[in-house]
């Protein structure tokens, strides 16, 4: 469903003054893929924060629109964004 910048920041707003909804911040996740839906289990320090069961349709959707929204702020700004794979394989490499 296509919706105006308007709604969004409606919806965004309402989710942010509602302190029944929690607030989670994590820096790291493990996912796996099940028969029916796709398990992401949030991590903060390498410790679970969240567990998260979505739809295949959802949760392709989802990176595309994380894609999209990381391709914008590398498009702003001119910067690459590096990955935690990527940083992972340059510290490897540059502790060899």
């Amino acid at each position: 469903m296509a919706e105006t910048v308007t709604e969004l920041d409606t919806r965004i707003k309402a989710a942010l003054n509602n302190k029944e909804i929690p607030n989670i911040n994590f820096n790291g996740f493990v996912n796996q893929i099940g028969p029916g839906d796709i398990l992401i289990i949030l991590e903060r320090n390498q410790q679970p924060v969240a567990v998260i069961n979505t739809s295949f349709t959802v949760a392709k959707t989802l990176a595309q629109k994380l894609g999209g929204l990381i391709a914008n702020l590398e498009d702003a700004t001119g910067n690459t964004i590096m990955t935690t794979d990527d940083i992972d394989r340059k510290l490897s490499e540059a502790r060899k």
